[in-house]
């Protein structure tokens, strides 16, 4: 159970890096879909630069899984975001899509809770 949190962590993080380097940077298609949506800019880059934050943090997952576990929390508050906004705004294909992504991101959010030990 702990390695494939931990590959799946690593893979999540790899995808944030993506996509919040696209959201932060400027990318034209991400510029796009926030119009589309009549989001503010400002929106998409704080999206973007949480991503990146998080991303790194994930990465940490195989010698730091505690911070992996805080990276993964904060990429999954985007994601209830992305997900309310791709359930309103677009056909319920894209935000069942995004659903699949926060809950793979709780996985190592739970996996490597630092309370864990607190717990009964």
């Amino acid at each position: 159970m702990i390695l494939s949190a931990k590959i799946v962590c690593t893979l999540l993080a790899l995808f944030f890096v993506a996509t919040g380097w696209m959201k932060a940077g400027g990318h034209p298609h991400m510029i796009e879909e926030f119009d589309k949506f009549r989001l503010p800019h400002w929106l998409r880059i704080l999206a973007g630069v949480l991503e990146l934050i998080a991303a790194p943090l994930m990465l940490l997952v195989w010698w730091l899984p505690t911070l992996a576990s805080l990276g993964a929390l904060l990429v999954s508050a985007v994601m209830v975001g992305a997900a309310y906004t791709n359930f309103v705004k677009r056909p319920a294909v894209f935000g069942w899509g995004t659903l699949v992504i926060l809950a793979l991101c709780l996985i190592p959010a739970l996996a490597f809770n630092p309370l864990q030990p607190l717990l009964p």
